[in-house]
């Protein structure tokens, strides 16, 4: 009797040790993802996006859809103390926790900005790329995205759009876009595609640069155009 009690009470505490191993493993699967989830860096591989993008020390960029920063931090130990990121959204909660970690983490290069649905508010003829990471499918207006963020690009500049593909998954989605519709989203904005990047497993990414600045002459007619809007 006694024997059987005892093996009772072990099977009980094994059970426990046993389901708090199982809960708190789920719990990092269930975590996985989360956009903070360190699981994310290996199928969307930010390194080898920011390689592919040019991505380098120094360099003033623009997020916009920053959420609670992912990917804005990757973006901040890239470009070094003497970079600039411009992390913008919609939400506040997000740039909250953003702001949070730069206070905790001594980070200085990182500025948050609460935007308004079509005008991300960059400041004005300052970033050498946009990147948005999961953010176009979300878009309403994208049109006027793309008009309002002219204003802020140098004569250069690109917009990089990284966003889920349905087709590697071999099915249809009503919530990310094929890439036939991004490409057809952008095509009246004033910016023109420079090559899609394939090569991650679950999504593409797409390099666009504004019409006309691709040579001086270009530039020039571009940035005077965007004079006469101003004033």
């Amino acid at each position: 009797m006694k024997k059987a009690l005892c093996k009772f009470q072990l099977i009980l505490v094994i059970f426990f040790l046993t389901s708090g191993y199982l809960f708190d493993h789920n719990a990092i699967n269930a975590s996985s993802f989360s956009p903070q989830s360190v699981s994310r860096d290996g199928w969307q591989q930010p390194e080898k996006i920011m390689d592919a993008v040019g991505i380098k020390p120094g360099m003033v960029i623009g997020e916009a859809g920053a959420g609670d920063g992912y990917f804005t931090f990757k973006l901040s130990k890239r470009i070094g103390k003497i970079g600039k990121i411009y992390a913008n959204d919609i939400v506040e909660k997000g740039l909250k926790k953003i702001r949070e970690r730069c206070k905790r983490e001594g980070i200085n290069n990182i500025e948050t900005i609460l935007d308004k649905e079509k005008n991300p508010l960059f400041p004005e003829g300052k970033l050498d790329m946009v990147i948005m990471v999961y953010v176009f499918h979300e878009l309403k207006h994208p049109a006027e995205f793309f008009e309002n963020v002219k204003l802020s690009l140098k004569p250069g500049a690109k917009i990089v759009v990284v966003d889920r593909d349905p087709e590697k998954y071999g099915y249809y989605s009503t919530h990310f876009l094929k890439k036939d519709e991004i490409l057809r989203r952008v095509k009246n904005t004033g910016f023109e595609l420079e090559k899609i990047e394939t090569f991650l497993p679950r999504d593409n990414i797409y390099i666009f640069q504004m019409k006309g600045t691709g040579s001086p002459l270009g530039n020039f007619c571009t940035r005077n155009h965007l004079y006469r809007r101003m004033y």
